[in-house]
């Protein structure tokens, strides 16, 4: 007991006009809410029992409610199915519930209760129909259709869906109708016009055997009230039903309303009420009324009728019977179905492409898709091939925008898993009209992971394809998924297609800005290189472009040690147009090192590493007192100021000492500096130095073992005015020095033997030994100093590590 619908798996929405309208039962919007079909439009008659059981169905007959022709009704909609009568989903009375059934959902036991229950006649709850989508006939000759009013083709065309489902009655079911009226006949949006209303619907036929006749009782009870006058036939207003029985056959009564409704209102137009019968049909009219029930004539031969003869007929007959064709003649169609859209010569409505060929084609490639042994047959995958060209032009042209990715989502994935290449080739060109349509989710797991095994495709021309759609794709991709692209494009600049490398470097510079830091640094210069050695020229130019393009992902530490010495070779590429866009690039990028070096220069250079007063290496720099500076200095004689020089940001100027004063005085004491700590080189240029001028060492005979003044004259006489190398600014010192100097570098060069190296030096300098009793020892000459050289194998090209 009760008004609940919640058993069954569809909603109850909208109210569409008033229960009047349609013979007592209140018609609804409804969707599917269970299953595949979720969210699936339908249409929901609801029958309340209190209303109907207070509603007369005539005023004249107040006794007569609309509540048993309401069960009759109810009874025989369940029943009856042909594709030209109103399809059943599902039936609910909510006072008998465990009898309630949904078509596809209902197991045997149920069937077997259903059809001993009969319906309940209490009058509590609602009794509940789900159909297909449908609107009244009267609102569709008016207009309400998506197409709009029908043509004449699409009217004679819903005329035949009348006379085949009432031929199926008379023929199979032995049933007539006995109320053929506007109110009883329904259309839905693919344009079929389908049988509705079976609330008289009765036997007839004479009693052999004991078998009843007809009509039966019911019909004789609600004929007059249910029926409307002017479609009542002759012999059913004079209640001969004998005639009816025994004469006029089951087709007689529907047969004389069907007249009616043809000429009265089939034809008429509803702004000049005119009737526009057909020539051809008029005089089917005059049998089809005639009060003599022997000459009304069978309805299935009136379809032979020029009338009904038209392109719209013929197409709406191969879709209907597309099912039972062989494969070869659905290719066919399906080829035909996509030029007749493409040329757009009005033989196909919106309504019928919307409604009836693309549930057609879903439900197909569904099927198809889903079976292995099919999809290995190759005329299966044709006909999957066909039907691909109506499919996108319909959800293109025809389809409203926020339900192209609900019909697409699902079927895209399939498609791609078909092994046909030109199935492929047509979902590639049609990746941009899935990424207007579909949500990015959909375009990351329909689309991209399918679409990438075109990759490795060994077709050159479906490669090319595939790239060009991911290009498409890009935007909508998620960070995972830009990852695995970044990878396949690397891939393909081994591809054995020139053209094909080309694009995928250009690609790379595309996606370069959405990678992650990770994949810039190891990705982008290496597969930049790769292209700039391709033997291609095209390949090389664009190498040479993208790099540029994705100059700001690079450091300037990497611009200058790593972009510009891979762009170097190019400037003696044999092609003209590469060296000059390589002549280019190297003045841009230096450039751009230059103003780097500049902005180094104004933040000033950084302490020198071993220097006094720096730290260790991570550690801080520690003060030191002008005091123990200064005792230091007093200490260690001139080397000691040299050292303090070192540690300083800037440098002071350097005392000149002459080494004869120092030496001829009688009281000079021998010297006792303390051995300085080790100094190790912290720079080194890869340049090779460049051979100094020959000069006097100031070392005389190699076999001299005595000390003289004279080479007291050039002993000790370096006065280092540029120690340390770097950018270091050196002021010129005021303090004039007449010793000769020693090395002959000249120019500033003589303080530092080793400023032709660009290192910087800490010198280790030992004290004298003493000389007994005014005799200077000489000590054991040095073996010369080794000439720094650099191997060149020695120097990394700085890109092993990629």
């Amino acid at each position: 007991m009760g008004n609940s619908s919640s058993s069954l798996p569809f909603s109850v929405d909208q109210q569409v006009g008033a229960p009047h309208d349609h013979n007592g039962w209140a018609l609804h919007k409804g969707k599917s809410t269970e299953g595949s079909d979720s969210g699936k439009e339908v249409s929901v008659f609801v029958g309340k029992k209190p209303i109907l059981s207070k509603t007369p169905v005539d005023r004249r007959q107040a006794h007569k409610t609309q509540l048993e022709p309401a069960l009759h009704h109810y009874e025989y909609c369940r029943k009856l199915r042909h594709p030209h009568i109103l399809k059943v989903y599902a039936t609910l009375d909510t006072d008998n519930p465990s009898a309630a059934s949904v078509s596809g959902g209902t197991t045997p036991q149920k069937q077997s209760q259903q059809s001993q229950a009969a319906p309940s006649k209490t009058v509590t709850g609602d009794l509940i129909v789900v159909t297909e989508p449908c609107i009244p006939l009267s609102e569709w000759l008016l207009g309400a259709a998506a197409s709009g009013p029908p043509t004449p083709e699409q009217l004679a065309w819903g005329l035949e869906c009348v006379i085949e489902g009432l031929s199926f009655l008379h023929a199979s079911a032995k049933l007539a109708h006995g109320c053929i009226s506007p109110q009883s006949l329904y259309v839905t949006p693919s344009g079929d016009v389908k049988l509705w209303n079976f609330s008289l619907v009765t036997p007839v036929g004479p009693n052999i055997n004991g078998s009843a006749g007809g009509p039966d009782g019911h019909f004789l009870q609600w004929e007059a009230v249910c029926c409307p006058e002017s479609y009542r036939s002759p012999e059913r207003v004079e209640q001969k039903w004998d005639a009816v029985s025994n004469t006029g056959g089951v087709h007689a009564m529907d047969s004389y309303s069907l007249g009616v409704l043809i000429s009265d209102y089939w034809y008429r137009n509803a702004s000049t009420n005119a009737n526009n019968v057909p020539q051809t049909l008029q005089k089917a009219l005059q049998r089809l009324t005639t009060s003599n029930i022997k000459m009304r004539p069978r309805l299935q031969p009136l379809l032979r009728c020029p009338a009904f003869d038209t392109p719209y007929r013929n197409l709406q007959r191969s879709l209907d019977e597309i099912s039972i064709q062989p494969v070869e003649q659905k290719i066919q169609l399906w080829q035909n179905l996509g030029l007749q859209l493409q040329q757009q010569n009005g033989v196909i409505p919106k309504d019928v492409a919307l409604y009836k060929i693309l549930p057609l084609i879903i439900t197909t490639v569904r099927a198809t898709c889903g079976n292995e042994s099919m999809l290995s047959q190759d005329m299966y995958r044709r006909e999957v091939l066909a039907m691909l060209v109506p499919l996108f032009f319909i959800e293109e042209h025809f389809q409203e925008p926020d339900k192209v990715g609900d019909d697409l989502s699902p079927l895209v994935a399939k498609l791609f898993l078909v092994p046909d290449r030109g199935v492929r080739s047509v979902l590639l060109n049609q990746v941009g009209f899935f990424t207007k349509n579909l949500n990015k989710n959909a375009l990351n797991s329909s689309v991209f992971e399918p679409l990438c095994s075109g990759f490795n495709d060994s077709s050159p021309v479906l490669r090319e394809l595939t790239l060009k759609a991911t290009h498409a794709l890009l935007p909508s991709l998620h960070p995972p998924n830009l990852e695995k692209l970044s990878r396949y494009l690397v891939r393909l600049q081994s591809d054995a297609e020139s053209s094909l490398r080309t694009n995928a470097v250009i690609f790379i510079a595309k996606i370069a800005p959405h990678l992650s830091e990770v994949s810039k640094q190891k990705m982008l210069l290496p597969a930049y290189v790769r292209s700039m050695k391709d033997p291609f020229s095209p390949c090389r130019l664009s190498a040479l472009k993208s790099t540029m393009m994705s100059k700001s992902l690079f450091t300037k530490q990497d611009l200058a040690t790593k972009v510009m010495p891979s762009v170097m070779p190019l400037l003696l590429d044999p092609m003209m147009d590469i060296r000059q866009e390589a002549f280019r690039a190297v003045r841009d990028l230096l450039e751009d090192v230059q103003q780097e070096s500049n902005r180094m220069t104004e933040r000033g250079d950084p302490p020198m590493i071993g220097a006094p007063g720096t730290a260790p290496s991570g550690g801080v720099p520690q003060p030191r007192s002008s005091t123990a500076s200064t005792n230091s200095s007093s200490k260690s004689g001139y080397l000691g100021g040299i050292s303090s020089w070192m540690g300083s940001s800037t440098a002071p100027t350097p005392a000149v000492v002459n080494p004869i004063a120092s030496t001829s005085a009688p009281t000079a004491r021998p010297i006792t500096a303390p051995q300085p700590p080790a100094q190790q080189f912290a720079a080194a240029s890869l340049n090779t130095p460049s051979p100094s001028p020959a000069a006097d060492e100031g070392w005389g005979d190699e076999g001299d073992d005595n000390w003289s003044d004279d080479d007291d004259d050039n002993d000790n006489a370096l006065a280092f005015s540029n120690i340390g190398g770097g950018n270091q600014t050196i002021k010129p010192s005021t303090t004039t020095n007449n010793a000769p100097s020693m090395g002959g570098f000249g120019g500033g060069m003589d303080d530092d033997p080793f400023a032709s190296l660009g290192m910087k030096t800490a010198a280790v300098v030992k004290p004298r030994v003493a000389a007994s009793k005014g005799k200077l020892a000489l000590p054991k000459k040095k073996p010369p100093a080794k000439k720094l050289t650099i191997d060149k194998s020695d120097v990394g090209d700085g890109w092993d590590d990629f």
